[in-house]
């Protein structure tokens, strides 16, 4: 019988769907480099590919095995290769997309010696906007500082504070506990946007901490920096010592990944946690239930979160005149109030559609203007992108197959239309016509926001503006009748986001506090009474007990199926038994399992990420 051969390690081609760990044997010259998530060269095939080194394995005595061919590069520890395989089992993904995370964007062959980094903050990287409101702030710090010890403490991972709150006092508090705990630890801190990561790590550095940006800085986090911010992508941060980690805001949707496999960040920094035997500390001022599970949620005392939510101002619409259009009355003092007390902050208006109008109907007879080739709703396309008819007037356009053709009912021929359901574009126009002031518009591609005046703009402008003395819903009900499982978790978060624009109830100047305004047909509804009592809590447990009646998330488990093979893998679900199997809707089949661990084994069974399928486990949008 022939000796063993020498150490053998399992390696996963870097290679588009190929899902199989091969075996290979390690050179001795090599041997020190090639350990559990370095990448290296190793022949498949004819070719030579790059591949994760994800196992050690016995060395067999009757197989030839071709050896190494190089080392490539350090990338994902051990603790990470292992999240990758539960990151690949939960999502019904392949491994090969969580270890692509976790790696550098160019080779990395050893860590240099730990080097001192000027990490001096120049002037124009925190500007005094910067520091507002994420500054320390007196009084607050010590609040925070005990409630995220409290937290860290108790049996459960989730800290609710209020919009308000400061996150420079947050993360430093969850730094300093987490240092106590583990003296020699990096922290990961997460957090839902690229401006957030910029403003966090410039606060940071500015009172001395060794932060490293990931990936941007994946060398410096892998030697060893004492604190690591990124977005999602930084729960795959490749740390030789985890102290903890923190996700703020963990409710927010942009820690979810679109992509297949659609892992959420905070579910897998819960698991990286348990794995390195540390805490995690999820942060939210609306925590979705899904956060919460059964667990349950710290907070700090009603006297303190009240006054964290900003003022919530509900303009009832019920008895208004329908010929009022989309601006209550009172609206328009309210705004010229705002720019009059505060004319350096921005007045901030939110409507939740893009374009000029969503729906027209013809003044005349009454009929929607709908595109005669496929019957979708005729939109006027923006005169800013050159939507003129041949005979001057603007264009409509149909969303779903491009005709374009003037504008005129196609019943009657009557030229005069009327808006039904207007957009963030026509919404500026009339703004600035009943204010008397220029209105800009702000999307997701706007590059230079203004930093005062009126904006409108969807619920991205949130995103792009720092603070406002106003937030203005003009059509909440649109957010409260969403026709989606989560959408009055979602409505609230708005709500919260608004208030970190706004800031506390307190902010603001004599005779006229800075607010949220909310235009609606619905004031007693349980999404706005949580916004007012400055209580989340409200909501939740209302959203808990339906659910529960229901066997909706977090007391069944969902996922979306789509793709060529979605109907084969549906019947062979439907015929197993253990899941259930919804009817057939345009985004596919959604089904059902009693908990997570069910579906991700049921999936797993039929080894779905092989297939022409889209899994879509814990669906955002349905």
């Amino acid at each position: 019988m022939q000796a063993p051969l020498g150490r053998v390690v399992g390696v996963l081609p870097d290679v588009t769907g190929v899902d199989k760990i091969f075996s290979y044997l390690v050179p001795d010259s090599i041997s020190e480099q090639v350990v559990i998530g370095s990448i290296v060269r190793v022949p498949l095939g004819s070719r030579r590919v790059r591949g994760w080194v994800v196992e050690e394995q016995e060395s067999p005595v009757e197989v030839a095995l071709r050896e190494i061919h190089s080392f490539v590069s350090l990338a994902a520890t051990p603790e990470l290769v292992e999240l990758a395989r539960f990151g690949a089992w939960r999502y019904s993904g392949r491994l090969r997309a969580f270890l692509v995370a976790a790696s550098p964007g160019h080779n990395v062959r050893e860590l240099r010696r730990r080097r001192v980094v000027d990490d001096t903050v120049t002037p124009d990287a925190v500007t005094p906007d910067a520091l507002t409101p994420d500054a320390l702030t007196p009084g607050v710090g010590s609040v925070v500082g005990d409630a995220v010890e409290l937290s860290l403490k108790g049996s459960g991972d989730v800290l609710r504070l209020p919009p308000g709150t400061p996150r420079l006092d947050i993360a430093r508090a969850a730094i300093a506990s987490f240092h106590c705990r583990v003296a020699d630890g990096s922290i990961v801190v997460l957090v839902p946007e690229h401006a957030d990561v910029e403003r966090l790590v410039g606060l940071l550095r500015h009172r001395g901490e060794d932060v490293a940006i990931y990936p941007e800085e994946w060398e410096r986090a892998r030697e060893g920096a004492s604190v690591i911010v990124g977005t999602r992508s930084a729960v795959f941060a490749p740390v030789e010592r985890l102290g903890g980690v923190l996700v703020l805001d963990a409710h927010d949707e942009a820690y979810t990944n679109e992509r297949t496999p659609t892992w959420q960040a905070p579910v897998l920094a819960r698991h990286r946690a348990r794995i390195a035997a540390v805490e995690c500390l999820l942060v939210s001022a609306t925590p979705s239930l899904d956060l919460i599970g059964d667990v349950p949620v710290h907070r700090v005392a009603e006297e303190i979160e009240r006054p964290g939510w900003p003022r919530i101002e509900i303009l009832d619409r019920r008895g208004d005149d329908p010929r009022s259009g989309l601006f209550a009355p009172s609206l328009t003092e309210i705004v010229r109030g705002a720019r009059r007390a505060e004319p350096g902050r921005p007045v901030v208006a939110v409507l939740n559609r893009i374009g000029r109008a969503r729906l027209l109907a013809c003044g005349t007879c009454g009929s929607l203007v709908v595109c005669e080739r496929c019957g979708a709703a005729l939109r006027e396309r923006d005169r800013t992108a050159g939507g003129e008819s041949p005979s001057g007037s603007p264009a409509l356009i149909c969303p779903r197959c491009d005709l374009a053709r003037p504008r005129i009912c196609s019943e009657c021929h009557s030229t005069r239309l009327k808006s039904l359901r207007v957009g963030v574009s026509r919404v500026a126009e009339e703004l600035a016509a009943l204010i008397g002031e220029p209105a800009a518009e702000v999307t997701s591609a706007t590059v230079d926001v203004p930093r005062t005046g009126l904006l409108v703009g969807t619920e991205a402008v949130l995103h792009r503006v720092r603070s406002a003395s106003l937030v203005i819903w003009l059509d909440f009900d649109q957010e409260l009748g969403a026709n989606r499982l989560r959408g009055a978790e979602q409505a609230l978060a708005l709500l919260g986001r608004s208030g970190r624009l706004v800031g506390p109830r307190s902010a603001g100047i004599a005779g006229y506090p800075r607010r949220v305004v909310v235009q609606t047909r619905f004031p007693e509804h349980l999404v706005l009474q949580a916004a007012l009592a400055g209580d989340p809590g409200i909501l939740s447990a209302a959203e808990a007990e339906t659910r529960s009646e229901l066997r909706l998330p977090p007391f069944s488990a969902l996922a979306l199926l789509s793709g060529e093979e979605a109907d084969e893998v549906a019947s062979s679900i439907r015929s197993a038994g253990n899941v259930e199997v919804g009817e057939k809707r345009a985004a596919g089949y959604l089904i059902r399992a009693s908990d997570e661990a069910t579906l991700a084994d049921e999936l797993a069974a039929l080894e779905v990420a092989s297939l022409q399928l889209r899994v879509e486990v814990d669906p955002v949008g349905v």
